[in-house]
């Protein structure tokens, strides 16, 4: 028991003193001075930290399911590779070059990658540990307006539903960002920020797809015999 707590403290001591990033989540235009975005990776720990940025495609099936694919064309990052002193911070410029002629809103992940270090090669003895983050950027064309449709709602235990959404848009919808209304039997329930974040599965809904997200409802309100708006 004593070894489990001692790796638990350990582990929640690194959790505190990990590297920051700021923004997680933003929006770029496809062009001109709205198209770059800077972040700022801070490093806490009194060890100096080094640091890999890149970029990936984001892809999400129906069911949810994300897919990353990499992509060093799209974006302009500077600098790509950092090293970060105790107590210091990075800003990194990340500029998007791709097309700028852009029907859709296109997703991206920025990757923040802490380059882990082989302990054993450099002397040390102890756990080796990295952490990366993924950051949410979108591109978005100038007049995208997203189009959500509630395509069918199904019971799936006393207290889930599975929604099937449609966005027939040309741009994303942050789902969490969104309020859902349910509406019963002379009873209605608003979930909105926290709250809803904490009972929904789905996060984001690219433009021109669809995907079935869960969502924790109280048992009073059945799937079949309410009613469902989600406002953005």
């Amino acid at each position: 028991m004593r070894y489990i707590f001692l790796m638990i403290l350990l582990l929640s001591s690194y959790s505190t003193l990990a590297f920051q990033v700021k923004p997680m989540v933003a929006e770029l235009e496809s062009s001109g001075s709205q198209s770059q975005q800077t972040i700022r990776i801070s490093n806490p720990s009194d060890s100096s930290l080094t640091i890999e940025i890149s970029a990936f495609d984001l892809l999400i099936a129906p069911n949810g399911d994300e897919t990353l694919k990499a992509n060093e064309e799209d974006f302009l990052i500077i600098p790509m590779t950092t090293i970060i002193l105790p107590g210091k911070s990075q800003s990194v410029i990340v500029r998007y070059i791709g097309e700028p002629m852009l029907e859709n809103s296109k997703a991206y992940r920025i990757a923040i990658d802490q380059v882990s270090v082989d302990l054993e090669k450099a002397g040390q003895s102890g756990v080796g540990m990295s952490v990366s983050f993924r950051t949410l950027f979108n591109v978005v064309p100038k007049g995208a307006e997203a189009k959500l449709l509630i395509k069918n709602k199904r019971q799936v235990d006393t207290e889930t539903w599975n929604v099937l959404l449609e966005n027939t848009g040309n741009k994303y919808i942050r789902l969490s960002q969104a309020q859902w209304l349910i509406k019963g039997d002379d009873q209605e329930l608003l979930l909105e920020g926290t709250e809803l974040s904490k009972a929904l599965t789905g996060k984001i809904l690219l433009p021109k797809s669809s995907r079935e997200v869960s969502i924790k409802i109280p048992t009073k309100f059945n799937a079949a015999s309410s009613d469902l708006e989600v406002n953005f």
